[in-house]
């Protein structure tokens, strides 16, 4: 019991009798205020949120179900076949490749033979090869290599494909 005295300390005194009251006033506010006594003056701006309403009082907030609206258009049908097209083998300098007729080029990008080259650029082709602008359709993809002191190194390119 020496133990325990010996702890006890003005502030701790206080922080207890505060604890008390912090929790008291809540209990007292619940059983002293007089039933509908706190209202919309009581009431700060935003503290009611739908998340805090019960169902009873959401149902009177919202008015009834109004008829469907029409039929919206269909859909753009989604992508049915993906498939990653790779070029045969290594070229130097530069490699392309495309995808099969009705397919469109949707990514792509390119490896070197070694960690020690160079990825210069990888982009998106058209069905001539040519590299491919802002708005037009994509049929391949195209990459380039070089080492560090600007020589060609032999690059392989990869697209992925999709079709309709």
């Amino acid at each position: 019991m020496m133990g325990f005295r010996t702890k006890l300390s003005y502030a701790n005194v206080i922080a207890t009798l505060a604890l008390f009251l912090a929790l008291g006033g809540g209990a007292y506010a619940a059983t002293q205020l007089p039933k509908n006594s706190v209202g919309s003056k009581q009431l700060k701006k935003g503290a009611v949120t739908p998340a805090k309403l019960n169902g009873a009082a959401k149902a009177t907030l919202t008015g009834p179900v109004g008829p469907a609206g029409p039929q919206g258009p269909a859909g753009a049908s989604g992508a049915t076949h993906v498939v990653v097209r790779v070029a045969p083998g290594y070229t130097e300098g530069e490699s392309t490749v495309s995808c099969n007729p009705g397919e469109v080029a949707t990514g792509g990008g390119g490896e070197t033979e070694t960690k020690e080259q160079l990825l210069w650029g990888s982009f998106p082709t058209l069905s001539n090869g040519k590299t491919a602008e802002a708005g037009q359709t994509p049929m391949g993809w195209g990459v380039g290599g070089e080492t560090a002191a600007g020589l060609d190194v032999p690059v392989k390119a990869f697209v992925v494909c999709v079709s309709p």
